[in-house]
């Protein structure tokens, strides 16, 4: 099926192992209505429940429940401490992203950038058909990497703030 990708980036001033510490296993596992917040016209995420295992694990999932009262399965792909993440969402409950999405992932790479880390994050949503290419690539391009850009500013904040003062 056809896929439609965008990508973030950022460079946090906190060093790589201490800032993938803060953020997968932390942020991501139980705090994630934290940092992805209603933006763009998109929902965030208001919780998180059932999850099956630490978020730094692969084959660990839950349930992601959001602001228009949707929610999605997330499964970790790979969780490879400190360089790289990765994530799936299936299970949509909305309709219209059910009939859109046959699946999403997300991909998030941590390098060295001098004594900060720089965080590029892609999200790529594969189609169900070729007909929901049009609808897709406009969302996903520009209202995701909207709703990700803020989402990247959120990170960038708490972790510049409560990373470096967990290393003093």
């Amino acid at each position: 099926m056809a896929k439609v990708a965008t990508t973030v980036t950022a460079t946090i001033a906190a060093p790589r192992k201490a800032f993938y510490d803060w953020l997968v296993p932390g942020v991501f596992y139980n705090q994630l209505e934290t940092v992805l917040r209603d933006e763009a016209g998109l929902p965030g995420v208001t919780r998180t429940t059932g999850t099956t295992g630490p978020w730094d694990v692969a084959g660990s999932t839950r349930i992601v429940h959001l602001s228009d009262g949707t929610t999605c399965r997330e499964t970790v792909r790979t969780a490879t401490n400190p360089d790289y993440f990765a994530y799936r969402l299936t299970e949509f409950s909305s309709r219209v992203i059910r009939m859109l999405v046959r699946e999403a992932n997300g991909q998030w790479w941590f390098t060295d950038e001098g004594g900060s880390t720089k965080a590029k994050w892609t999200y790529t949503a594969e189609g169900r058909t070729i007909l929901a290419m049009p609808l897709l690539i406009p969302v996903i391009r520009i209202m995701w990497n909207r709703y990700m850009r803020s989402a990247l500013k959120n990170i960038k904040a708490r972790a510049e703030k409560e990373v470096m003062r967990a290393s003093r």
